[in-house]
């Protein structure tokens, strides 16, 4: 029954978001065009990643500790304090490095220097990206998946007419303000439930001790190697494509990505914000794989259903979700589709690193598959020079991918057998 209740929390909060986001991707492609959507696609690249690492990216820290701290008060708000502590400095640092050198990422990401001081709003944005990330982390470790609904909700519900306008009125540049909007509104919700909470005059900044910077950062380098491999190898995917093809060519890729993020966002928050804490309880490893297994084959029958309807129906869905000038993807959406659902249930025992705090395993696992996806992406666009030559590359990418991880966790399993002796010891 809780599985059931969390999953519909969840699914209520991030359909909002997959909504917000169809409306984004439409908005934008109905006033800019393929061609205009690959002008921003490293923009999107660069918030994503900003977002993703803000305040540290101690999110799934916060989601694992607070499990683990939820009946130990005096533990968990120590934790939270340093959790704070910590995201308030790396924020500090990211905000310097943005705005000193603003000129220059704007040289690369928009090819046109004086669009600096759209970089550093998205630097100054993402202190509330952080705090964000900490009211959510801690309301989902404590199991409170309705303030994360709400939360989401309210911020996509809000976001709607301010990014209608920013497009509608500035173009490519309110395009570029409203992905920035889109991050940074649900700040408001987030503060009003932080504001209602007990948590309100208890958390301080603190000096924190080795052992907890320690393992704050070893959550860092984890999301730091997801939040930056994957969209600096997209970013030199996308450019290659624009050589090859031109900026439509990598518009109708970009369209494909955003509305793969979309519905993969809806299997990355639920394990992150229900499937993980359940890991961080347990210790005996016959028990997490079972659960994994279990998760594991749920995410394969929805993402199947979901995904098997979105093909079927594809010549309905892309003109509606994006516009007629998408219409190139009708061909090749299906290699997306099969690099997505492999994506997916490697995912859910990527997961089981991030809740064990693995991570040698976990970075490692991020650079074999962005390496993967790189390196089959420069061989297939040899052999298609397209958007399909990325998408190939992709499914490739995730097949073998996700064989890999199988054989490790099959591995890692396998070892239960000393593991069960100890457990049994132990208890």
């Amino acid at each position: 029954m809780n599985l059931l209740k969390g999953a519909i929390l969840t699914s209520c909060a991030h359909l909002s978001r997959i909504v917000m986001g169809f409306i984004l991707i439409k908005i934008i492609a109905y006033y800019l065009g393929a061609e205009g959507m690959g002008a921003l696609g490293h923009f999107m690249s660069v918030s994503t990643m900003v977002y993703m690492i803000a305040g540290g990216g101690v999110i799934n820290a916060v989601i694992k500790y607070a499990a683990e701290y939820a009946r130990q008060p005096r533990l968990l708000l120590r934790f939270v304090s340093v959790s704070a502590t910590y995201s308030a400095i790396f924020c500090l640092v990211v905000m310097c490095v943005g705005v000193v050198f603003s000129k220059k990422i704007a040289s690369l990401v928009f090819k046109d220097p004086d669009m600096y001081w759209v970089i550093i709003i998205l630097a100054v944005a993402q202190v509330l990206f952080a705090f964000v990330n900490l009211v959510v982390g801690l309301s989902n470790g404590l199991m409170k998946t309705d303030i994360y609904s709400k939360i989401q909700i309210f911020g996509s519900l809000s976001a709607l007419p301010i990014v209608w306008g920013l497009i509608s009125q500035y173009g490519s540049v309110g395009a570029a303000l409203s992905i920035i909007v889109l991050y940074a509104i649900t700040f408001i919700p987030a503060f009003y439930f932080f504001w209602k909470s007990s948590f309100r005059n208890k958390v301080s900044l603190v000096k924190f001790k080795k052992i907890e910077f320690l393992r704050l950062s070893s959550y860092t380098l984890m999301l730091m190697t997801s939040a930056v491999t994957f969209p600096v190898v997209e970013i030199i995917v996308r450019q290659m494509l624009i050589d090859s093809a031109g900026y439509s060519a990598a518009g109708v890729w970009q369209g494909a990505i955003k509305l793969s993020s979309a519905y993969l966002g809806f299997f990355s928050i639920f394990l992150a914000y229900y499937f993980m804490p359940m890991i961080s309880r347990l210790e005996v490893k016959h028990e997490i794989g079972l659960v994994t297994l279990k998760f594991v084959v749920l995410m394969a029958v929805i993402f199947a259903a979901g995904g098997g309807v979105l093909y079927i129906g594809r010549g309905f869905f892309i003109p509606l979700i994006l516009s007629s000038s998408f219409n190139a993807l009708d061909e090749v959406i299906v290699f997306q589709l099969v690099g997505d659902f492999f994506k997916v249930l490697s995912y859910v025992i990527g997961f089981v690193a991030v809740a064990k705090a693995a991570t040698k395993i976990y970075i490692a696992s991020e650079l074999v598959q962005n390496a993967l996806f790189l390196l089959l992406s420069l061989m297939m666009l040899k052999v298609y020079p397209d958007t399909k030559g990325v998408m190939v590359g992709y499914a490739i990418s995730y097949v073998i991918y996700f064989v890999v991880v199988v054989v490790v966790f099959a591995i890692y399993l396998k070892s239960t057998s000393i593991g069960r002796k100890a457990d049994a010891i132990h208890c």
